[in-house]
């Protein structure tokens, strides 16, 4: 016993000592110097790494995957790991070599696609593109068109035909193709900014994810196109006035109740140069996208949604004559989210589609004359996505979400709607990536407990092994951070369930009271808070200033059906402001919360809600930072605003109650506004019409302008600024 102790002691006086002189951890670091060290993004990602492969690249076969590794692509064995070349490396590097006079010794490019039918790889490599047969190992080559920017950064290249032989582009508005002799052929005639052919314009990407304006058909004779007439469009000015003589953008932007563009989709034979119209019926008033050829090429598929987007027309035309034929037509009581999951099986004879008409999203199964054969899933999930189908077996692949809304899962159901399974056993979001056939699948996998981790499955849901994962290393963990809390409380109807996640500091000491930030974002359908692991996000890092943060879902988001996100139909800035202020009153009565020093931000429509918060309950929010903010929905575009509000003549009293410029009266706190100086999605028009009032009223408040920013504010400055705020004017302890 006397030894042991004796052991005991000496032990615990070396560990002392160690202790003593060793240098300074993370451990110790609080406040401002930990949230600096949250902030650096590069030592942060050696604090908590991803070691691994994050995401695969499935090969045609389904049953291995491509890697990029030491200048070569490796084909990777699924099941086993096996790793084999993927090509003859010597074979495309002499040919590339000859015909660009260079002298590489490693393959000329990092990433490629497959074409023609999976026959040829394409790949790029300065002003060319290059295409590599697989079977006969020949490389041609073609000079590449100038890309064209467009919106949300979307660059447009040439698009090649099925076989190869052809390629597409647009210029100044009309639609081209060369053939393989480099030969240009002229397919549109009379194309300007306001009248655009094959090219789209800024309202059809932004809001309906139409980037794409022409199509060629599966036998490359012939390609669809849309035709964009903006003449009747409303154009807002934007001014670029860093330089003495400033540069004026007219954008053509349709606002709220006011005209959108005039769609036509035309269809052009290239040997011929004939081109017909198709018949869509009314122009005026409706939204025509979504373009897309059978297999065959016999018919070319587009939908027609009206202008309250609560009827959605389904339509195949005739390329010969233009004529339309009828589908199916699918109504709502309020509003249609469209989607891309319409998808051809059993040789183009039925398709899969996807819609909420039941009031949750479900997977149906049509023939191509649009009789339903079958609805396959009836779960009432919803359904997220279809991610592939096992024809061979005759299964249908596809996400879903559980738990309301917080957890995401893989499914498989029979094309017969029997055998529906849970694939993903582990509560949390699963991020899926189906091989072609769905004989195996990667799952990216997070949750409030457990950092992110990639594995491979088999189809059946059998684990193969792990690819990826993250390490937390012991200093990170040494770091003690408040793990982020998720709570449940009641909206501000005294019954709905709302999620939110509550971030402390790591010095956080109950007996102490603390100031509450609300990060937001707000509007119909986003969510905030979903099943991931959160130990390392911005609230977290924020929060080490001395603040409680916390973010919310409110009545309204997406993924727990169609009658819950529709609650905020017709009302904007009112159901969500209220549940944002009724999660402030129920944290507020943990004694560590002071319910007198409560801030609030956000971008965007986080923004608006910023705002709203802030003039509607003074009382709640009393210091609020906003960034690009819509501040009157009038002032915002058709597609997105009319969804949820309808026309300014369908809902005055919706647009009067939703416009921040009606509440100025109420503004007691502290507001700072940013805004981007040439914002083309909310407009610098929106703050320029706060202030404005504001300054009417004799308010005062803080204003920000950001010189050539759009939407999305770069300058490093912006969030500098928002931090700053809060710990100016809701005065934390910082240590």
């Amino acid at each position: 016993m006397a030894k042991n102790k004796t052991v005991w002691v000496v032990g615990l006086f070396l560990l002392t000592s160690c202790l003593f002189f060793l240098p300074q951890t993370h451990a110790q670091v609080r406040g401002q110097k930990l949230y600096d060290l949250l902030s650096n993004r590069r030592k942060m990602s050696t604090l908590v790494k991803f070691d691994g492969i994050r995401s695969v690249w499935w090969a045609p076969d389904g049953v291995s995957y491509i890697a990029f590794e030491d200048s070569t692509f490796k084909r990777v064995d699924a099941a086993s790991g096996e790793k084999t070349d993927y090509f003859d490396d010597t074979q495309i590097i002499e040919q590339y070599n000859l015909i660009t006079g260079e002298d590489t010794q490693k393959l000329p490019f990092t990433e490629f696609s497959f074409v023609h039918e999976n026959s040829k790889i394409q790949f790029t490599n300065k002003n060319r593109a290059f295409f590599y047969d697989l079977k006969s190992g020949e490389l041609k080559a073609f000079l590449r068109e100038r890309p064209i920017q467009g919106v949300r950064g979307h660059v447009y290249y040439e698009v090649y035909s099925n076989d190869l032989q052809n390629r597409a582009y647009t210029r100044d508005y009309n639609l081209y193709y060369k053939d393989t002799h480099d030969v240009e052929h002229v397919l549109t005639t009379g194309g300007h900014e306001d009248l655009r052919k094959g090219f789209p314009d800024w309202v059809y990407p932004e809001e309906l994810d139409q980037y794409e304006a022409f199509w060629w058909s599966p036998n490359s004779d012939k390609i669809a196109y849309m035709q964009f007439d903006e003449s009747p469009v409303f154009k807002y000015p934007i001014v670029h006035d860093i330089e003495p003589k400033p540069e004026l953008e007219m954008e053509s932007y349709p606002k709220a109740g006011e005209n959108n563009p005039i769609i036509k989709f035309f269809i052009v034979d290239i040997k011929t140069g004939k081109t017909i119209e198709v018949d869509t019926g009314d122009l005026i008033d409706v939204y025509l996208m979504r373009g897309q050829w059978s297999s065959d090429g016999k018919e070319f598929y587009y939908q027609r949604l009206n202008r309250l987007q609560n009827k959605l027309e389904l339509f195949a035309a005739n390329p010969e004559t233009g004529k339309s034929r009828l589908i199916f037509t699918e109504t709502e009581d309020c509003y249609i989210n469209l989607d891309y999951d319409m998808r051809f099986i059993r040789n183009g004879t039925q398709f899969l589609w996807t819609s909420e008409k039941s009031g949750f999203k479900e997977i149906y199964l049509y023939d191509i004359s649009g009789k339903l054969v079958k609805q396959l899933t009836k779960h009432k999930l919803p359904v997220n996505e279809i991610v592939g189908v096992d024809e061979e077996n005759g299964w249908v692949y596809f996400t879903g979400f559980e738990n309301r809304g917080l957890e995401s899962h893989l499914y498989r159901v029979q094309l017969n709607g029997k055998d529906f399974t849970r694939l993903t056993k582990e509560a949390g979001s699963h991020r899926i990536d189906l091989s072609p056939g769905g004989k195996f699948y990667t799952d990216s996998f997070s949750s409030f407990e457990s950092p992110a981790q990639v594995a491979i499955y088999s189809g059946e849901g059998t684990l193969i092994r792990v690819i990826g994962e993250t390490t937390v290393s012991d200093e990170f963990t040494a770091l003690n951070l408040q793990k982020p809390e998720h709570v449940v409380f009641k909206a501000a109807d005294g019954t709905t369930e709302l999620d939110g996640m509550i971030y402390k500091p790591a010095h956080f000491d109950p007996n102490k009271k603390y100031p509450l930030i609300m990060s937001v974002y707000g509007g119909p359908g986003s969510r905030m808070i979903r099943d991931m692991y959160m130990m390392n996000s911005r609230s977290q890092t924020l929060a080490q200033l001395g603040f409680i943060v916390m973010s919310i879902d409110h009545r309204g988001v997406s993924q727990r059906g169609k009658a819950f996100e529709t609650q905020m139909y017709m009302k904007l800035g009112q159901i969500e402001v209220d549940d944002h202020a009724q999660a402030v009153k129920w944290i507020s009565q943990r004694p560590y919360v002071d319910s007198t020093r409560v801030g609030i931000y956000g971008h965007s429509y986080g923004g608006y809600l910023t705002v709203m918060a802030l003039l509607k309950k003074p009382d709640v929010f009393h210091v609020g930072v906003s960034g690009a903010p819509v501040t009157d929905w009038r002032n915002y575009d058709t597609i997105y605003t009319e969804r949820y509000m309808r026309r300014p003549k369908d809902n005055p009293d919706g647009y009067e109650k939703n416009s921040a410029m009606n509440f100025v009266d109420g503004l007691k706190g502290k507001l700072s506004i940013h805004h981007g100086a040439v914002d083309d999605n909310v407009h610098p028009g929106n703050s320029v019409q706060l202030l404005y009032a504001l300054l009417k009223k004799n308010k005062k408040f803080d204003f920000m302008l950001y010189p050539e920013q759009r939407h999305g504010i770069r300058f490093p400055r912006y969030y500098e600024a928002i931090v700053e705020y809060f710990v100016e004017h809701l005065k934390p302890e910082v240590l």
